[in-house]
């Protein structure tokens, strides 16, 4: 019996020392990691919870269901709801007063409607939804029935093809982000600083599929387990280690990582259990702030402590030689190297110097105002490329010896690394200038990704084939666009990745509104409509939206682009102005045509598909 309370007391102790040290580290890197957990969030990686707060307080307030899933009317008048009880009881009433009521009911349920669409509709709407409502567990489901309504084979392979893409973009992207926002948060327990490069430390590894795979895996076995009545339960505690242990060590086997965790979790199931329920009372008052506390600090603060919890585990689990435990081999995530090894790993960064200073390129002052300001390079290709090597150098130099003083953690003597990986992480370098084609066939390409995900999206949702956009061609410019202004206009704040994160957002919330705005004047149409979302501004921009537009902004100009830019840059110059040249022409064409013939129809600008929901007619049966 004393030995069990002098454990209980040894536990209690432990759990209030992690949490003590996760704060600190919390208020190290406040805001890396309430960035790091707010893509999680609208990336629908996890912690769907901080979204659904903010939506059921919302509904709670105003009566509203701001996703568009619920089908209550608002029954502000007494008369109607005298009505409505005299239509359920048979009792006779006034038929003049009757007509005046049902003529009430239906237009009360004509703003419903369009409440209840708008709620999934817009640029970015049905993303954010799609997103941040579920696990693709749901977005199966979803794509099961839609394959069920489906009579043709067209419409099949359709869905089929977009479930594929979806399913792709979860297992590779979405749920892989689970890992590597551990990996970020082990790193910053011992260093000053994480850099936002970090987040491609898998592919710098060569290692992004394998961890891809581990992740999955996980996935799939919790999901089996959760169709038992207990398994459910204590299989999660069971896999809890999963992210971690891939974090740490991405090259291991699927399996594997399963397994350790297993071992690892063994005897500490209840103990996890008991450090959860800790941060109840801060998810509570996070429910009554619409998700604003969980955000700001609750999330970030709890995988701080995981992280810290991982970490005392792991050291068991090393002392006691549990099998499997020799695979945790990234000892500089817990210590940090001595100045001999760092030395050895950094020693060409005088090299590097050298290099530099031999092959400076000095700009006009034309062209640098451009370069510096716009991001554009004006000037030959050739020199553009000599002078991407010296400034991805420069650049890389500044992170190296950062990591060689021992302020980062030194990716060089981690045990994956490759001295040819060096070009990797220079070839993703952010701080760059483009030209105008990469700029322009930046923007089609994710006109065109952005057009292809809303609608396979739909396809997964409804089964239904719907042509989003103002335009008949296979693009949305709002998100070519968005990642074009913020490549250009945000260009000399691109060294500020908080800045960059807070102008992403006005700058696209002032186009998604005015883009809103002039459609309406001029066609008299909306083709998004955000009523009923969380601060949501004349149902033409809304919080949901706007945060998908930064965490997707940032992604794309941090870490997508550049890596595009890279590939572009080997092609053929004249090749990619000719392809760049007929891809402006056809999409001039299109906005000739579609000024005066535009993309209207169901799913796009109308509300009548939801007339013949079933639960429609039932709100029209009380008139």
């Amino acid at each position: 019996m004393e030995k069990k309370m002098k454990n209980t007391t040894n536990r209690k102790q432990n759990r209030r020392l992690w949490k003590q040290d996760a704060k600190a580290v919390v208020k190290k890197h406040y805001v890396l990691f309430v960035l790091l957990c707010l893509i999680a969030v609208f990336f629908g990686t996890e912690f769907q919870f901080v979204t659904s707060n903010a939506h059921e307080n919302y509904r709670l307030l105003t009566g509203q269901d701001p996703d568009g899933t619920g089908s209550v009317i608002l029954i502000d008048d007494q008369s109607i709801l005298d009505y409505t009880i005299g239509k359920l009881t048979g009792k006779e009433a006034d038929a003049e007063n009757d007509t005046h009521i049902a003529e009430k009911l239906e237009q009360m349920t004509e703003d419903r409607l369009a409440m209840i669409k708008g709620g999934q509709r817009g640029a970015l709407s049905s993303v954010a939804s799609f997103f941040t409502s579920g696990k693709i567990v749901d977005r199966i489901a979803e794509a099961s029935l839609s394959l069920f309504q489906s009579t043709t084979p067209a419409a099949v392979l359709l869905i089929l093809l977009s479930t594929g893409v979806v399913a792709l973009v979860w297992i590779f992207l979405q749920n892989v982000y689970r890992a590597v926002l551990r990996r970020m948060f082990l790193e910053a327990r011992i260093y000053d600083g994480v850099p936002l490069s970090r987040l491609l430390h898998f592919r710098v590894v060569r290692r992004w599929a394998r961890a891809s795979l581990a992740m999955l895996l996980e996935s799939v076995y919790e999901v089996l387990w959760s169709l038992t009545i207990v398994g459910g339960v204590i299989k999660r505690y069971s896999y809890l280690m999963v992210p971690f242990i891939v974090a740490e060590n991405p090259d291991i086997r699927p399996k594997q990582a399963i397994l350790l965790s297993r071992r690892m979790m063994d005897g500490h199931k209840w103990e996890a259990f008991i450090f959860e329920y800790s941060f109840l009372l801060w998810h509570i008052v996070g429910f009554f702030t619409f998700g604003i506390v969980d955000a700001a600090w609750t999330v970030p603060y709890e995988v701080a402590s995981q992280a810290e919890f991982y970490a005392a585990l792991r050291k068991e689990a090393r002392e006691k030689n549990i099998p499997g435990a020799e695979l945790l081999n990234d000892e500089y995530l817990y210590q940090k190297a001595g100045l001999p090894a760092l030395q050895g790993a950094y020693r060409d960064i005088a090299e590097q110097q050298a290099y530099i200073e031999a092959h400076q390129i000095e700009l006009s002052p034309v062209r640098a105002f451009f370069a510096r300001n716009f991001g554009l390079w004006t000037g030959k290709i050739a020199d553009k490329k000599e002078y991407d090597d010296v400034e991805n150098r420069r650049q890389q130099i500044v992170v190296d010896q950062a990591e060689a003083d021992g302020h980062l953690y030194p990716v060089r003597l981690n045990p994956l690394w490759k001295e040819d990986y060096n070009r990797v992480i220079r070839n993703a370098r952010a701080l760059r200038s483009y030209t105008v084609w990469s700029i322009i066939l930046v923007f089609f390409l994710f006109s065109f990704i952005g057009w292809g995900w809303e609608v396979s999206i739909h396809l997964v949702k409804d089964g239904v084939f719907v042509n989003r956009g103002v335009m008949h061609g296979p693009w949305l410019p709002v998100y070519g666009s968005g990642v074009a202004m913020i490549l250009v206009v945000l260009a000399r704040w691109r060294r500020n990745p908080a800045a960059e994160a807070v102008l992403t957002v006005l700058l696209c919330g002032f186009v998604e509104y005015m883009t809103s705005f002039y459609l309406e004047m001029t066609q008299g149409l909306r083709w998004w409509d955000y009523t009923g979302y969380f601060l949501n501004l004349n149902g033409r921009i809304c919080g949901e939206g706007l945060a998908v537009f930064a965490v997707g902004g940032m992604a794309a100009v941090y870490l997508a682009v550049p890596v595009l830019d890279a590939m572009l840059s080997r092609l053929n110059y004249k090749k990619l102005a000719a392809v760049s040249v007929a891809l402006a022409i056809v999409f001039a064409g299109d906005m000739v045509y579609s000024k005066r013939v535009p993309n209207t129809g169901e799913g796009i600008t109308d509300y009548d598909a939801y007339k013949d929901t079933g639960r429609v007619e039932q709100i029209y049966t009380l008139s």
